[in-house]
């Protein structure tokens, strides 16, 4: 059986992991979108990306506000790398 201290020290453990994942994918995420000329940080393109984890360690990424022009440009360069995957197979 598991104390209570126990039990957060757990929840705490698994919080700090779930968040550790969310911010490296929050951070590959910002060099993706700095190849792709995409400042985080800058207003204009793209002013919020944030590592978040839930209480049960469950990572994610705040994303925040996009402006419209940033959402035109990553669904251009989705749709195109779509087409460029499904051109490669035989």
């Amino acid at each position: 059986m598991t104390t209570d201290t126990e039990a957060a020290a757990q929840q705490a453990d698994d919080f700090m992991k779930g968040k550790k994942k969310a911010d490296d994918a929050a951070f590959m995420l910002g060099q993706v979108l700095k190849m792709m000329g995409i400042t985080v940080g800058d207003p204009d393109s793209w002013p919020r990306l944030m590592g978040r984890a839930s209480l049960s360690g469950e990572p994610s990424v705040y994303l925040g506000a996009v402006p419209l022009p940033t959402v035109q440009k990553l669904s251009n360069a989705l749709v195109y790398g779509e087409s460029a995957r499904r051109n490669q197979k035989p």
